[in-house]
């Protein structure tokens, strides 16, 4: 075996491979997951809309609306790279990752429930929530 790969066990593999493709794959899937809805969600933007304003939403506001849903996820990854680390230095690394864990929470629930509750808002901060939460995984 050559000098390259001394003291590489199995588990030193595993290990690298998983956390690798484990942080970056949820970043990766909530950054595209989005593509595919789009005609739903815009179409829930404008019913919603009319619902509450009894007139459908100009297309210029459901191209906004839409590319402030679709933004918002990366902003919300700046904020929690920036706020990772104090985090880190207040909880530790394991009391971090945990706090992570509720804020997956929470956003897994708003974006869950912003159609039953007739919110496009809870989208739109669901997706800055788990953004986050992508954000601070992949600096811890």
């Amino acid at each position: 075996m050559s000098v390259l790969f001394q003291g590489w066990t199995c588990r030193l593999v595993i290990a690298s491979l998983s956390g690798a493709f484990g942080s970056s794959y949820l970043y990766g899937y909530n950054l595209s997951v989005v593509n595919a809805p789009t005609l739903y969600v815009k179409e829930f933007y404008n019913k919603t809309w009319n619902d509450r304003y009894d007139q459908p939403m100009e297309a210029a506001s459901l191209t906004l609306m839409w590319s402030v849903t679709v933004s918002i996820f990366a902003i919300g990854g700046l904020v929690g790279a920036i706020m990772v680390s104090p985090l880190v230095k207040l909880l530790g690394r394991k009391g971090t990752l945990l706090l992570n864990n509720v804020f997956a929470i929470v956003a897994s629930l708003m974006l869950a429930l912003g159609e039953v509750a007739g919110s496009f808002e809870m989208l739109i901060l669901g997706r800055f929530i788990i953004g986050v939460d992508a954000g601070k995984l992949n600096v811890n």
